[in-house]
């Protein structure tokens, strides 16, 4: 097998470079690995190079750490300069957000080897989220446009059986061997900052006669919506139509450009006016653009970051950026976000349908709060129906006077439902929408009515957030919008094992959960029940934290079992509480019998803690829960099957400490609250 170095480019993304390195652990062929970190200003760094030690000696990998963000181009023109040292057959580009199949590499080889005249070669590049759609299968060049091969089509689709001529090969999976590289070991051009890369390379491949393919038996998934949003965003609209057009003039020459570029023209004026720029300002907008690409030879970092800060008359703004949140102020989701982004340096206003925890929420700096009672009036009617819901758009004339007295940057609505349709009801835009469990697994499927008006709802938004990939699988029914995963993370400094385990004869299992019949706390009882008849030489306890309309029901059952002196009901506890709760534990057991735990945010908060868990097989428990490493995950509804899985768990210290340990390295890989909180404000900075 050929020797390959496999260039991965990290800017602080960490999550998806450990879940791209993660695929190449079953990857076929010899290869080396070499993350490239773009000057990361988050612990990106610290957390590769951990699961490259951990993971020493199943794959050869190392960390080449830059000291600042050069950009795509720059950034990998180092990392092939760092690897020609290893004097590899070929070098391989593969974006961080990609993930692998085990053969794919072995048939880039075999294909290069037996069609040498192919000096460049791409897999087939699948969605991540939507794995029987194609992404492309390359492309080709046409006067300055680029047109993919099979976008958002199937295999089925595909007339080719081996491989495809490309014209156009995209720089998220570029497999080419050493001798394409120009005198200074250098494959990209360094002229553009942001974009526009893999489009002067495939230009200047064809320009020079270089033949290229895409190998249709190789393939890859890469984390991108099942469609581009067309809503693009100023700054990046400006730099993408500056790349392009230096780009043409440089290639084509002044004189084709010259008529290229009034060619053009209307189209750039109906892609402005439908990614939201004001009419009065596309003339302005497309002339700086034009006079600009007459001139410029490149776009540096200082010209991106300067668009980025840019609207669409392209006036800076000194100003912090503001940030209006709609969302229920009693949540404890909703505490954290606002406290983290306020204190990340935005002007934050919280609009809010009920009027509860107003006293925590105003000791925050530089948050409004703007409260309504709309909530509280619902209950209070104890109505069931839907068209009560109705109150919930009453406030709307309220929520324009706000975002006219605040003049927010961006409107981020938390639930797509009332806080969505409040948002899209407000007209303003950038609009986010962040979907966060039963908003998405039960709304849309209760009628005909309510999945149109949550499909309206998210085609109204410019930007789609999910806190678990499972919840984006499901919501990519509904939308062929990109879905970023904003999972809700845990605070590890606050969820930590206990510094000293003291010894102790009582064995104590424990959840924290409502006390409702979806979340299977009976469930839970009854597999205690069969432990404790199983396990008669062990003092145990059934900790279980929460409230509900169930709580009757399961004291009554905890009698019928003869368990009330084990079984203890200990209420709602504080958020403040939760830590040192689960801490006591020996093993945390979640068994919802319901489809839309679309994050197991306890489970994740009880491994951080070092407690290993059982879970029931909901999506978003399988997604957290790495089964057979952190804990266990069983059947819905069966209390045989927890009950077997918790006594493996406490009959083996040495199983449960490894379990323990093993949870709390997957949330500091995963889950903390900081990447959430990093994730978002990446989000906010590219739409404002």
């Amino acid at each position: 097998m050929k020797k390959i170095v496999i260039i991965i480019l990290n800017w602080n993304g960490a999550d998806d470079t450990l879940a791209c390195l993660n695929s190449l652990l079953a990857l076929k062929g010899s290869f080396h690995a070499l993350v490239v970190d773009n000057g990361s200003s988050d612990d990106s760094v610290e957390r590769i190079g951990q699961w490259i030690g951990v993971h020493n000696g199943e794959i050869s990998c190392e960390i080449l750490p830059l000291d600042k963000n050069y950009g795509f181009a720059i950034g990998n023109n180092k990392g092939i300069a760092y690897a020609r040292k290893y004097n590899p057959d070929y070098y391989l580009l593969l974006n961080n957000d990609t993930e692998v199949t085990p053969d794919f590499l072995t048939k880039l080889v075999t294909f290069s080897q037996r069609n040498p005249d192919y000096r460049v070669l791409t897999p087939k590049i699948h969605f991540f989220y939507d794995k029987e759609k194609i992404w492309n299968c390359g492309g080709k060049l046409s006067l300055g446009f680029r047109k993919y091969y099979y976008a958002g089509q199937t295999d089925a689709d595909i007339k080719e059986k081996e491989y495809i001529p490309i014209g156009f090969v995209t720089g998220c999976a570029l497999f080419f061997s050493p001798e394409l590289l120009d005198a200074d070991g250098r494959l990209l051009t360094e002229r553009f900052f942001f974009g526009e890369e893999d489009f002067e390379f495939s230009m200047r491949m064809q320009a020079e006669g270089v033949k290229m393919a895409c190998v249709l038996d190789s393939v890859i998934y890469h984390k991108v919506g099942a469609a581009t949003n067309k809503n693009m965003l100023p700054g990046k609209t400006y730099i993408y139509y500056l790349n392009r057009f230096i780009n043409v003039r440089q290639h084509y020459g002044k004189l084709f450009f010259s008529v290229w570029s009034s060619l053009y023209r209307p189209y750039i004026v109906r892609t402005l006016i439908k990614s939201g720029c004001p009419k009065c300002l596309v003339s302005g907008f497309i002339k700086r653009l034009y006079a600009e690409a007459k001139i410029k030879e490149s776009v540096t970092f200082d010209d991106f970051t300067s668009a980025l800060n840019s609207g669409w008359a392209q006036i800076p703004t000194e100003r912090k950026k503001r940030i209006m949140i709609l969302s229920d102020s009693s949540s404890d989701h909703t505490k954290r976000w606002v406290k983290a982004i306020a204190e990340s340096g935005y002007d934050v206003a919280l609009f809010s349908l009920n009027n509860k925890d107003y006293d925590y929420y105003s000791k925050i700096d530089n948050v409004k709060l703007y409260f309504y009672d709309i909530f509280g009036k619902i209950k209070a009617q104890r109505k069931n129906g839907h068209f009560e819901k109705i109150s919930y758009l009453k406030p709307i004339f309220n929520l324009r006077r706000h975002i006219s007295e605040f003049k927010p940057d961006i409107v981020h609505a938390h639930y797509a439902t009332s806080y969505g349709m409040l948002g899209v009801l407000s007209g303003f835009h950038p609009l986010i929408v962040s979907l966060w469990g039963s908003d998405a697994y039960i709304f849309p499927k209760v009628s005909f009515i309510h999945r149109n008006l949550f499909e309206f709802n998210l085609s109204k938004a410019d930007k789609i957030l999910s806190t678990s990939c499972c919840m984006a699988r499901e919501v990519a029914q509904y939308t062929k919008k990109e879905i970023t995963v904003t999972p809700f993370g845990v605070d590890v400094d606050k969820f930590k094992p206990k510094s000293e385990i003291a010894q102790k004869d009582v064995i104590t299992i424990g959840t924290v959960k409502t006390l409702s019949y979806i979340y299977g706390i009976d469930t839970l009882i009854d597999a205690f029940a069969i432990v404790v008849d199983k396990c008669r030489h062990l003092d145990l306890r059934l900790n279980i934290a929460g409230d509900g309309m169930e709580l009757e029901n399961l004291k009554a059952q905890t009698e019928r079992l003869s368990l009330t002196d084990k079984v203890n009901f200990l209420g709602r506890i504080p958020n403040d509480s939760v830590p040192e709760f689960l801490s006591q534990l020996d093993v945390y057991v979640a068994l919802s019998r319901s489809d839309s735990e679309s994050f197991g945010v306890a489970v994740v908060e009880a491994m951080s803690c070092a407690v290993p868990v059982v879970v029931a097989d909901a999506d978003g428990f399988k997604e957290v829960v790495p089964d057979g490493i952190a804990g266990y995950v069983v059947p819905k509804n069966n209390a045989q099957a927890a009950a077997e899985r918790i006594m493996e768990i406490i009959s083996d210290k040495k199983l449960a400490a490894e379990m323990g340990q093993a949870g709390r390295r997957h949330v500091l890989e995963n889950y903390t609250f900081k990447s959430s909180v990093d994730i978002m404000k990446s989000v906010y900075n590219l739409l404002s």
